[in-house]
């Protein structure tokens, strides 16, 4: 009887320890929080349609075919422009988004992503890292048109010196939107900011010394956002340096 006992005692450890394996493995089929800290899910597949968002922040986003660790769409990181469009299979571990710097709650590091049947391809987005600004220009105005709100809004820019409207825009004005939600604007290479202005609810500020290599137009588009402006327009002049 003992021995039996004993046999039955190791039949019930091996199947709660099975058990707690399985409910483990299925654990990571998503992402979880433990005593503080994120857990991503192991590297697992997703289907869906790839979608381009181009608003203030430029990001991919991967309708689910059917909703994966509640979630219907999860934003993708590392995704092929040329394939925005197209029905997708996207392969790579889930994570929460830790910042304000993601769009969703959920995104996938992609290590692989191909098209599932016909997929029509886009063209590369246009590139302007080459972009350089005209080295007869001294100065110059930065206007942008900011719509702060759900959707895809692109900041519009409009750039001028006198009466001369310059382009391309990338070619004098950059900008950053931090996981706090700051707006940074930035002028062309060889200029420094000089003026800031705009709308009193979106905060414009220098972010340094005036016609500093360091200082930058620095805006506040969540806290007009919460004042109930949603529509504003922002600017900064740039001189040489």
């Amino acid at each position: 009887m003992p021995r039996d006992l004993a046999l039955i005692g190791i039949c019930v450890c091996l199947f709660t320890l099975m058990g707690c394996e399985t409910s483990h493995a299925f654990g990571l089929e998503c992402p979880r929080q433990s005593l503080g800290s994120m857990i991503p899910s192991r590297v697992r597949s997703l289907e869906g349609r790839l979608i381009y968002h181009d608003g203030i922040r430029q990001w991919f986003e991967l309708k689910l075919d059917k909703s994966q660790c509640g979630e219907a769409s999860i934003e993708l990181i590392h995704a092929p422009e040329t394939l925005r469009g197209c029905r997708v299979k996207s392969t790579g571990s889930i994570d929460f988004s830790p910042t304000g710097y993601y769009s969703l709650e959920e995104f996938q590091d992609v290590d692989r992503i191909e098209p599932i049947g016909f997929c029509s391809r886009q063209p590369p987005l246009p590139d302007y890292s080459k972009a350089k600004p005209d080295s007869s220009i001294r100065a110059y105005r930065v206007d942008m048109h900011v719509i702060y709100g759900p959707g895809d809004h692109p900041i519009q820019f409009r750039i001028r010196s006198g009466n001369k409207e310059l382009r391309p825009w990338q070619a004098y004005a950059s900008y950053m939107l931090t996981g706090g939600f700051v707006l940074y604007g930035k002028c062309g290479i060889g200029f420094v900011t000089d003026q800031v202005f705009g709308d009193e609810e979106g905060r414009p500020s220098h972010f340094s010394e005036p016609r500093t290599s360091d200082d930058m137009a620095a805006f506040d588009p969540e806290s007009a956002a919460a004042s109930g402006k949603r529509d504003l327009h922002l600017g900064y002049t740039c001189v040489r340096k």
